[in-house]
């Protein structure tokens, strides 16, 4: 499932526009925060509608454009406001290793950033916490591994693929699913 599928199921417009601070009537009609709208004219369940200047799309395009951010990083914010990380579902029908590889870096790089958040030393005076140099360093780390995957060369994508294929994979996985990713887990023993 991808981010997008999964925020989309989690989340209508009209529920990220109430967290967001637009005020929605009883009818799920707002005004438009996209054009200088005196009088509700947008119309907010599943997806929105602004009969107004015809913005229309579903909650990943609404919070993107709200926030004025690409899709992909509204997506993530709203799986972050409205359910912490993702769950991890698997569809019943096998996925190509590419696929089950792209996902997994994915929940990896989403579960890191909280971790990176939660452990962040509080001001200045504070001394780093090795649990936050840790995450820094292995959200890095996943970063880079994903970027490498998703636009690297064909020898790079098979490197990642065989390293995965080598237990990686699993010990990911196997971290995703306690909800806590340790050193020892992007890194091993």
């Amino acid at each position: 499932m991808s981010i997008y599928e999964h925020v989309k199921g989690l989340v209508t417009t009209r529920e990220a526009a109430e967290h967001y601070a637009l005020k929605v009537n009883r009818n799920g009609m707002a005004c438009c925060p996209f054009h200088d709208d005196h009088h509700p004219s947008m119309k907010l369940d599943e997806r929105f509608h602004c009969f107004g200047c015809g913005a229309d799309g579903d909650v990943v395009d609404f919070t993107a454009r709200l926030f004025d951010m690409a899709p992909y990083y509204a997506a993530e914010k709203l799986a972050e406001d409205f359910g912490g990380t993702r769950t991890i579902v698997y569809p019943p029908k096998p996925r190509s290793p590419e696929k089950e590889i792209h996902d997994v870096l994915l929940e990896m790089e989403l579960l890191l950033r909280k971790q990176k958040r939660m452990t962040a030393p509080t001001d200045r005076d504070t001394p780093i916490p090795k649990e936050y140099a840790d995450s820094c360093l292995m959200y890095d780390y996943i970063v880079y591994q994903a970027d490498l995957f998703s636009g690297g060369t064909l020898l790079e994508k098979q490197a990642i693929i065989d390293r995965m294929s080598s237990g990686t994979l699993d010990r990911y996985k196997a971290a995703l699913q306690k909800g806590e990713i340790r050193f020892d887990d992007v890194f091993g023993n």
